[in-house]
């Protein structure tokens, strides 16, 4: 599946005692699915299974496995979202700088946020269940991980500080990785390189990220594990390195998880190809 560390363009981290009073509320999430919204087949499809997924999940509440297929649903229809609106603001904006076109992200509005914390809740809610009943279970502490993410990016720099997502966050991650780094498209090593490449002091290891993203490609060559491997490697300052694995985003392939957003992820590559210079 896509991921990433959505909001870890922190300054610092707060302690965790300042935990939620501060995040954003977002109602609940059978108000924001759209099962209607398309056939299984179509993108928005995810939104139907990811209701589907969520009501298995509350009607079978000691089963781990249902609720690791409720969070990764929807996980899958949150991070459509964001990945949609952020198209959607690349197409209005050809003329923008390669910095722009990385942080597209961040011009997403207020209702798609809303609509992430709303199914983010959800599926962290399920994630910690399905932690709580199957203890060391790689699918739990990467959708914990995940689901986090979105959380922390939704919410913002300063509510994320203040959240203390940061410290529950890493645990997750690396977790995840210790249990599995290679599973589900090298997700837990997606989501590792990812952090490690955007968060600040003490978190942020660009040489990790980039070993990180690396053995992600190699295990699994999806779009976005180019993708994200091309942006570690601009950060790092490999420009021609960075493109390379841009090209290769824009024409790899994808998997059950990460088809949904796949083609977004393509067209989000020809547009760091496209930028103007900074």
């Amino acid at each position: 599946m896509s991921c990433r560390p959505y909001g870890t363009r922190w300054l610092g981290l707060l302690p965790i005692a300042m935990l939620a009073a501060c995040a954003l509320s977002a109602p609940p999430a059978d108000e924001t699915l759209r099962p209607t919204a398309g056939s299984a087949a179509s993108a928005d499809g995810i939104e139907a299974l990811a209701q589907q997924a969520l009501a298995a999940a509350r009607g079978a509440p000691d089963d781990a496995a249902a609720q690791v297929a409720a969070a990764q649903r929807l996980f899958l229809a949150a991070e459509l979202r964001m990945q949609q609106a952020a198209s959607a603001w690349l197409r209005a904006h050809t003329d923008a700088t390669l910095a722009q076109v990385l942080a597209a992200d961040d011009q997403t509005d207020d209702a798609v946020r809303s609509a992430v914390v709303s199914l983010c809740t959800a599926g962290l809610e399920c994630a910690d269940r399905a932690a709580q009943l199957a203890g060391a279970n790689v699918g739990a502490r990467l959708h914990q991980a995940l689901h986090l993410s979105l959380l922390a990016w939704a919410n913002g720099p300063a509510r994320a500080l203040m959240a203390g997502y940061g410290p529950k966050l890493a645990k997750a991650v690396d977790a995840a990785v210790a249990l599995d780094g290679g599973h589900d498209g090298a997700s837990p090593l997606r989501l590792q390189g990812r952090f490690r490449s955007q968060a600040p002091w003490p978190y942020g290891d660009l040489p990790a990220a980039v070993k990180a993203l690396e053995a992600a490609v190699q295990l699994a060559p999806l779009v976005v594990n180019h993708l994200f491997l091309g942006d570690a490697l601009h950060k790092q300052g490999k420009h021609e390195e960075a493109r390379a694995q841009w090209l290769a985003a824009g024409t790899a392939k994808d998997d059950d998880s990460t088809h949904w957003s796949a083609e977004l992820l393509r067209e989000q590559a020809r547009a760091r190809l496209a930028a103007k210079a900074d």
